[in-house]
């Protein structure tokens, strides 16, 4: 009997883990969540395998989430095969689009919504990560004692997340940010209407000084065109919440030149008031953890 779910991440920075466990009401409610400065795979192992130990994570699933730099992500018109072919077709019409083998490669998709004109195409996303780099993570978790069950991606984990707030019924879109990149999702209904991967993280805002670096404009010029996008090519209602979730410092700097400089309201997301559970959560940590503890609901959100 699964007991709950562990998510982790290996990042360039460190290890980031998520534990949430079922309460007797059949919940998930998260019980532990935190980020290990340590890059050594042996260092890793040590850790799950405490923590393995402590939580009793044998009767646990374990979900693996990519870091934003383990994948690619492609918006791609849908191929006419049925579903169960689609990972096939997709294999082959990415193979020019990717810089690794797509024999041996893990792809998958997920269906974006229809577009406002009924004479558009029907788009979808293609994940593709290859054997090179999912095989050494695969590993670890196996080292560890892990039962991994599923491998899963930073923008699902955030439509995860924001399937939790109140405006997830008319829109939101979630900015989420790591040291030297990030994401930022909108999604409506528990559908993502467009994701993208930022090249800038929180390092490179350089939130301390009196004079906001050409990154931080950029950040709120790709945050505008996205939301305009959303709204010209969907056809739906402008999203009016732009959910911030923290940085380790400065994040009110930051949410002040989004508010200045978007047709948007931007707030805080503090992930501690939107979970079952009485955890509490540091800035650093949610910067950290955010998405693996996305990934941990999972399966509370339809069409994962």
């Amino acid at each position: 009997m699964c007991r709950g779910i562990i998510s982790l991440c290996f990042l360039p920075q460190g290890l980031s883990v998520a534990i949430a466990q079922y309460t007797p009401e059949n919940k998930l409610e998260l019980a532990f969540s935190d980020f290990f400065a340590i890059s050594s795979p042996s260092e890793q192992v040590n850790t799950l395998s405490r923590l393995a130990n402590e939580y009793t994570l044998g009767d646990f699933h374990c979900h693996l989430l990519l870091a934003p730099a383990d994948y690619r992500h492609l918006t791609l018109e849908t191929p006419p095969v049925a579903n169960d072919e689609m990972r096939e077709a997709l294999r082959w019409k990415i193979a020019d689009l990717v810089d690794f083998s797509v024999e041996q490669a893990c792809i998958d998709f997920y269906l974006l919504p229809d577009a406002k004109h009924a004479s558009s195409k029907k788009m979808l996303a293609a994940i593709a990560s290859s054997a090179a780099v999912l095989k050494p993570k695969i590993k670890l978790c196996q080292q560890a004692g892990l039962d991994l069950e599923v491998i899963d991606i930073q923008e699902t984990a955030l439509r995860n997340l924001a399937t939790l707030l109140p405006e997830n019924d008319r829109g939101v879109a979630i900015l989420h940010l790591l040291p030297t990149n990030g994401s930022i999702i909108i999604q409506k209904q528990d559908q993502i209407y467009l994701s993208r991967k930022l090249d800038s993280g929180f390092t490179d805002l350089r939130l301390d000084s009196d004079i906001p670096p050409q990154e931080l404009n950029d950040l709120a010029l790709e945050i505008q065109r996205s939301l305009d996008y959303v709204e010209s090519y969907y056809g739906i209602p402008p999203i009016s919440t732009l959910a911030v979730i923290p940085i380790p410092s400065h994040t009110e700097s930051l949410l002040n030149h989004l508010n200045e400089n978007l047709s948007t309201n931007s707030r805080i997301m503090d992930i501690s008031t939107i979970l079952e559970g009485e955890t509490i959560l540091t800035d650093k940590t949610q910067a950290y953890c955010a998405t693996v503890i996305g990934a941990t609901l999972r399966h509370q959100v339809s069409d994962t």
